[in-house]
């Protein structure tokens, strides 16, 4: 049976609040409130003249989710608490604490004990919590449940609306810019030609290989993010390799992976139409591959296409031309709380652990924390991807450290930097502000000479794509200028066809023109090399014992030498189609074999 609103709330309240301060609240509010008939309608005055510290707990939780289910009950309730507690509610229901380590916020909110060298809130405050930091500085708090749940009750925070930002960006020390419109758009053939080799290798852990961003970066024309800077060299080149894995077969196809097809190739990914469906928790494994556990959880999948719709869904609420706060972003996402969940809660809390540099693991079991470990990185690395595909300017820190946790770089997500964003003119485009998008694409301009007296290659003019391919298959001995020998062709070539598809690849390559004649003996040579052997299956070897009889049998009975090819050290070697003849013939003089 599903568990109601009402029984969610009720549990969350009995959590979170003592007897002891329910009682307190009691005798604050609860007690005024229902002499004034806000609340405790049914109750009669018997049963008020009972109450003490002695009633049961459950009595003052039925009166708190009488204010706290009714949108029309807690706002006039909240009516009648002065300033200082409406400003808590409103900061508590929204934000994760409020610090009181000011003088002025002690004596306000504070119990006055003299007694007691313990802190505790003064009765008027104990709707909220009091909990001590490791700096001796103390915060209130309210369970994140019961806050969430309050929030259509209350006036909207500036946050839970997109704002521009130009002016905190302006304020802001140094940051890195990139914009990556047109280096995108301009190296999706580059992109492609690599995908289409094979080359792009991901380790199970869902972790790019060096090898693979070493080699992209070198020949796709690839500017990163934070130059060369040591753990940050690769992220850009990481973001295309994933972004190109999680499109899977689609990534291969030159009709689709193609500049005039932008706009669709962007929206697909958005909607999950075209990332791959063998993939268990993709987004997870690739982008936020510190959360551990994954593969154990069989029952839900991974909420990736409502979640970034989502995220899309409120992106569009931006004006064009704004630049975005990602704080704010973030902020808003979660006030809205709408799909926001990447992974299930319960998943998160039954599957979910981050491996600490010390061995240690963390599991995350609290609201806040699946804010901070999952939902602000979703948010920040899926910015950061639409940045690489050209959607946004992106202005960005290196990765800050994270506090909590004790990690080996010292930041969660490589990704965690990210600080504005502002729509490109293809990210308008895109996402539906513009109708129209211009496309201009450079085009590779380059030659191919093909020496006829030795197997030597030389590029005239620049070409990424076909220098790739030329140091795949030959030894460069200078600058565009590649030597051709029969190792260096058939290097990882492991099979008759595909050594047809590599020479068919390098005529591509050189532009489909005759090949000089020393070229065409060099391929002929290494065809007839390849097929000169061949691998037949139509064989059986049968292997006999030594017993005379059975080979007097097969030497005088002449039925058997037209039915094998080769007798030799008590071997036959015998054609498929022939065994069911010799094995009738061997039945006759009482020999039998099994057949596989």
């Amino acid at each position: 049976m599903k568990i109601t609103k009402r029984e969610i709330l009720r549990e969350n309240l009995d959590n979170f609040y003592t007897k002891e301060a329910c009682y307190n609240l009691y005798t604050e509010y609860f007690k005024n409130l229902i002499a004034d008939g806000i609340i405790g309608e049914n109750l009669n005055i018997f049963e008020l003249s009972m109450i003490d510290e002695n009633t049961d707990k459950d009595f003052f939780i039925d009166l708190m989710i009488e204010i706290f289910f009714s949108k029309e009950k807690f706002q006039k309730v909240y009516s009648t608490f002065d300033k200082d507690i409406q400003g808590l509610f409103n900061i508590l229901i929204w934000e994760r604490e409020y610090n009181i380590s000011s003088d002025e916020s002690k004596e306000k909110f504070l119990l006055n004990n003299e007694e007691s060298t313990n802190l505790d809130l003064s009765k008027k405050i104990q709707f909220f919590k009091l909990k001590s930091l490791n700096n001796g500085e103390y915060t209130i708090y309210l369970e994140y449940e019961i806050a969430k749940f309050l929030r259509n009750y209350v006036e909207k925070p500036v946050d839970y609306y997109l704002y521009d930002a130009s002016s905190e960006l302006e304020k802001s020390q140094k940051l890195y810019r990139d914009d990556n419109e047109s280096e995108f758009i301009n190296n999706l053939s580059l992109y492609l030609e690599f995908q289409k080799s094979g080359l792009i290798k991901i380790s199970e852990s869902g972790k790019v290989l060096k090898d693979t961003k070493r080699e992209m970066l070198k020949h796709c024309n690839i500017t990163e993010f934070y130059g060369d800077s040591k753990g940050l060299e690769y992220i850009k080149t990481e973001i295309i390799c994933i972004f190109l894995s999680l499109l899977y077969d689609k990534s291969k196809e030159e009709r689709y992976l193609n500049s005039t097809n932008i706009k669709n190739i962007i929206s697909d990914f958005i909607s999950t139409k075209n990332v791959s469906k063998d993939l268990h928790y993709p987004y997870t494994s690739l982008f936020l591959n510190y959360l551990k556990g994954t593969r154990n959880i069989w029952e839900n999948s991974e909420n990736l296409k409502a979640v970034s719709e989502s995220l899309i869904s409120l992106l569009k609420e931006a004006r064009e031309n704004d630049i975005l706060s990602v704080k704010n972003i973030t902020k808003a996402f979660i006030y809205r709380d709408k799909d926001t969940e990447l992974i299930s809660l319960k998943d998160i809390k039954d599957y979910i652990y981050i491996n600490e540099a010390n061995y240690e693991r963390t599991k995350i079991l609290k609201y806040e924390d699946y804010e901070e470990f999952v939902i602000e990185p979703f948010v920040k690395s899926y910015l950061f991807l639409l940045g690489t595909l050209g959607i946004f300017q992106i202005f960005y820190t290196k990765p800050e450290k994270n506090s909590k946790l004790y990690l080996k770089n010292g930041y969660l997500s490589q990704y965690n930097g990210i600080k504005f964003v502002k729509l490109t003119d293809l990210g308008k485009y895109v996402l539906g502000f513009k109708e129209t998008y211009e496309i201009s694409t450079n085009y590779e301009k380059s030659e191919i000479f093909l020496d006829d007296k030795r197997l030597i290659v030389t590029i005239l003019g620049e070409s990424p794509t076909r220098r790739m391919f030329f140091e795949k298959v030959s030894k460069k001995i200078g600058n565009n200028i590649y030597k051709v020998t029969i190792d260096s062709f058939k290097k990882t070539v492991k099979s008759y066809g595909e050594l047809i598809k590599r020479i068919e690849k390098f005529k591509k390559n050189v532009g489909n023109i005759e090949l000089p004649l020393n070229w065409q003996e060099f391929f002929e040579n290494l065809v007839r090399k390849f097929s000169s052997i061949e691998e037949v299956d139509e064989f059986i070897i049968l292997k006999l014992k030594e017993d005379k009889e059975l080979l007097q049998i097969i030497t005088k009975d002449t039925r058997f030498r037209e039915l094998f090819l080769k007798a030799e050290n008590y071997h036959l070697l015998v054609k498929k189609e022939n065994i069911d003849e010799l094995t009738k013939i061997l039945k006759e003089y009482g020999y039998h074999f099994d057949k596989k």
